[in-house]
């Protein structure tokens, strides 16, 4: 029976090992569209970026304001980044999305405001929320990293169901990988893995 068991199963991985081998790149590039959930753009009252990664998100809303779909960027983030701190910087995420954009985009300072708010997407999920209902605005967008856009897809949706606002999701390609062959560069590697794990752990906590 066992020798009967080996025969059938060395086939078996032989062929399953093959079909990686052929269909290996579209494997793994289903790993990261997984990840990927967005919209199209459309005409909003204020575009908002996510902590973190001010030179691409910063660029994409900067992108959205010149394009018109919105007259006014509000940036996120209470975080300091730590090479920031090394430097003796004392500046937000949101503070240098907000300088980075008036200063590399010819974007009109007034129309760009830094909220020192939020140190994960949950708490920036949250500010956001109480920011539109403050201000009564119906109609934002909401710009991120492409790779994390799934995961923030289901905070947001938690936030704004049944509010009566509503939200279009932005992503924004990396500028150090390419999310399409991620596997082939250390920094691809390192995001995807880290994504999954925010992704399960956000799935496990809320």
């Amino acid at each position: 029976m066992r020798l009967r068991l080996f025969k059938i199963g060395i086939p078996a991985i032989l062929i399953a090992g093959i079909f990686i081998f052929i269909f290996k790149v579209n494997l793994l590039r289903s790993v990261s569209n997984y990840l990927i959930d967005i919209d199209k753009p459309e005409e909003v009252e204020v575009v908002f970026v996510l902590g973190g990664n001010s030179y691409d998100r910063g660029r994409k809303a900067a992108e959205m304001y010149h394009d018109g779909y919105a007259e006014k960027i509000v940036c996120l983030g209470e975080n300091i980044p730590v090479f920031y701190k090394a430097m003796g910087i004392d500046k937000t995420e949101s503070e240098m999305s907000r300088d980075f954009i008036i200063r590399d985009f010819m974007v009109d300072s007034l129309d760009v405001i830094a909220l020192k708010k939020g140190t994960s997407t949950m708490e920036e999920s949250q500010y956001i929320h109480q920011y539109c209902v403050n201000n009564n605005l119906e109609r934002v967008m909401i710009v991120s990293s492409l790779l994390h856009t799934n995961r923030i897809r289901g905070v947001f949706d938690s936030k704004f169901d049944d509010s009566g606002i509503d939200y279009l999701l932005i992503g924004t390609p990396s500028s150090i990988y390419d999310e399409e062959n991620w596997w082939v560069s250390e920094e691809g590697l390192i995001m995807v893995n880290n994504e999954y794990v925010k992704t399960l752990y956000y799935w496990l906590k809320y």
